[in-house]
């Protein structure tokens, strides 16, 4: 019995060590612009705000947000409901850590005016699984009311702190 609760306690000890390791790993979200002349890292912030132009680092990935525009090349039977539009988020994306990293739209949510929206589907969507090293370009798409005054795309940045980043639309 006594062997019993000392192989417990090691399994228990060693499940704790890789949690805290797992957790205690530094990866804060920093944005800079393309010709990297500023940057700010946001380490304490739960939100990291992202332009078009800017890089956004973190998760071992560096995400170019290249453009933003209203998507109008659908498919006349795939297009948006009465009342919105669809907007799309040019992205180039690149694995700086050592091991593969998938990324994809599942990855993203759309808030217009602080209401969910529903991702729209194209060719060009963003899937990818990258090796260290390795780039890719997609998109994200989603349907979002013509009239809404504000736009956002979430990207979770640290599972942990439930840290984002926050691509702004502005179209």
């Amino acid at each position: 019995m006594r062997k019993f609760i000392s192989v417990l306690l090691c399994v228990a000890i060693l499940c704790a060590y890789a949690v805290f390791t797992v957790g205690s790993g530094s990866d804060d979200a920093s944005v800079s612009s393309d010709d990297s002349s500023t940057q700010s890292t946001a380490p304490s912030e739960t939100y990291v705000r992202v332009k078009p132009g800017e890089v956004l680092t973190a998760n071992d990935l560096k995400i170019t947000y290249v453009s933003c525009e209203e998507f109008k090349d659908y498919n006349q039977y795939l297009g948006p409901k009465e009342g919105n539009k669809i907007i799309k988020l040019s992205l180039n994306v690149e694995n700086t850590g050592s091991s593969d990293r998938f990324i994809s739209v599942y990855e993203f949510e759309c808030y217009a005016d602080n209401a969910q929206m529903d991702a729209h589907y194209e060719d060009d969507d963003l899937s990818a699984t990258l090796s260290a090293g390795r780039t890719a370009k997609g998109s994200v798409y989603f349907e979002v009311p013509k009239n809404a005054e504000k736009i956002e795309v979430e990207y979770e940045t640290d599972f942990w702190s439930s840290g984002k980043a926050i691509f702004e639309v502005n179209l």
